[in-house]
């Protein structure tokens, strides 16, 4: 099996029970269920067989946390937090609560993914432009630097942006991404094919999802 970049969402915080959009920097630690998931999810890992070298994270509190779970359960490798990775950020909603709230991010995901409006974004926050710029450059670098020479990467990211990354990389199609969530502490497996790239997990759904 070659090489594949496994993106797993953070465990589980206090903003995500209370329905917050933490999104900016630093933001929430894990909560106790949350770092229960980061071992499971950690072991599971470990268990499947694949050598990273490192485990990556976004640079937010509750990825670096995750990872150093994860990083523990597999033969205590290091950790690092990646400069300009996090979630897309909600602007002027941030750590809003409420259905409101929640249905004003949730609208913008949609506008990207399924109207295709790809410069719309909230007040003060980011365009799905923006995520793109920051983001698949690193998808890139971690192709040519790991995929390409055998050697998995772990990198532990939020739900949103795992998402947006994987549309972006040409793995799915918008629709799928957008209509089905990544759990905390789920997986996504992406595999180099070809010049592109295939989605071999998508959280619960093992193997290449039928679209």
């Amino acid at each position: 099996m070659s090489a594949r970049l496994h993106l797993v969402r953070h465990g589980q915080t206090p903003s995500n029970v209370a329905g917050a959009l933490d999104t900016a920097l630093p933001g929430a630690p894990l909560t106790e269920l949350g770092r229960e998931q980061a071992v499971l999810v950690g072991q599971e890992l470990a268990e499947s067989g694949i050598a990273p070298t490192v485990v990556m994270s976004s640079e937010a509190a509750r990825a670096r946390e995750t990872a150093g779970l994860i990083a523990a359960q597999m033969d205590g490798l290091p950790t690092l937090a990646v400069p300009g990775m996090y979630e897309v950020q909600a602007g002027r909603y941030e750590m809003q609560t409420g259905a409101r709230a929640l249905l004003v991010y949730n609208r913008l995901i949609r506008d990207w993914l399924e109207e295709g409006d790809l410069t719309a974004s909230l007040p003060d926050g980011e365009s799905a432009l923006d995520v793109r710029d920051r983001t698949m450059p690193l998808v890139a670098e971690l192709r040519e630097s790991y995929l390409d020479n055998g050697i998995d990467v772990v990198l532990v990211v939020h739900g949103a942006v795992m998402r947006m990354m994987s549309v972006f990389a040409g793995a799915v199609p918008s629709q799928w991404a957008l209509t089905n969530h990544i759990a905390n502490c789920g997986v996504i497996e992406l595999a180099p094919d070809g010049g592109g790239w295939s989605c071999e997990r998508w959280g619960d759904h093992l193997g290449r999802p039928t679209f």
